[in-house]
């Protein structure tokens, strides 16, 4: 039963329309009682959903699953490469993060062999950043419409981290406008004193905001030239990743 169910699956993953119970059975082999049973059986567990049609198709379980997967393996297996060759382009440190309700865990650090030891404790992996820390919360609110923007702003306080954040409401949503434009956030030691960040978002299916590249760098070496060729070569390899895991 397992290996019809899967075969069922496989079946309803090739139709947008979806499949009536006469035609799953018959396409599987199955009787429409036996069909019927294992179609009920997944059906309450959210892995298929009947529309009003009477037709069957995948349900948001296996939608949940596949985002699991995106963020759990494939996530790492096609951001990787990337960072390595970001890393090798840069000579400075490159994250991966995770959104998160409460910020942005950082997954993965990738450091270019023989670069400067420094940056090597800038941050480490398991870390949580705020959601409004410098670049990557105005590529976090860059995915957001406008009015959930203003919606969340409004019952927040912009933290001050340097002498150079941006606390005023009205310049941050600006700078997230621009982020929106430019598909790359960009910090000029506004989190941390003497350090400055590019961020660029990666999606998955349905162009869901999953995860974050950023490269960190101090801003006598990472000038506004090289946050500049950064940006470009980032915004390349996040789009590249994001096709790879079915953002269209």
């Amino acid at each position: 039963m397992v290996e019809r169910a899967f075969r069922l699956l496989d079946l309803l993953a090739t139709s947008d329309a979806g499949y009536s119970l006469s035609e799953l059975a018959r396409q599987l082999g199955m009787s429409k009682g036996s069909a019927h049973g294992l179609i009920k059986t997944l059906e309450s567990g959210g892995v298929v959903e009947l529309d009003s049609e009477r037709h069957y198709s995948l349900g948001p379980r296996v939608y949940n699953l596949s985002q699991a997967y995106i963020r759990r393996s494939g996530l790492r297996r096609y951001a990787l490469p990337a960072m390595r060759r970001l890393a090798a382009l840069t000579g400075e440190t490159v994250f991966l993060g995770q959104i998160e309700p409460d910020g942005v865990r950082i997954i993965e650090r990738v450091e270019e062999p023989g670069g400067r030891d420094a940056l090597r404790v800038s941050a480490r992996r398991g870390d949580r950043v705020y959601p409004l820390a410098g670049a990557l919360g105005r590529v976090i609110l860059a995915n957001w419409s406008p009015d959930r923007r203003e919606d969340y702003l409004r019952t927040r306080t912009l933290p001050r981290f340097t002498a150079r954040s941006i606390t005023d409401r009205d310049a941050y949503l600006a700078a997230v406008e621009e982020t929106a434009r430019t598909g790359v956030g960009v910090d000029h030691e506004e989190y941390l004193t003497g350090v400055n960040a590019v961020a660029a978002a990666i999606h998955g299916l349905d162009h869901q905001l999953i995860a974050l590249v950023w490269i960190v760098g101090f801003s006598a070496y990472f000038t506004e030239e090289a946050m500049a060729r950064a940006g470009e070569a980032l915004r390349a390899e996040t789009r590249d990743i994001s096709r790879a895991l079915g953002a269209e």
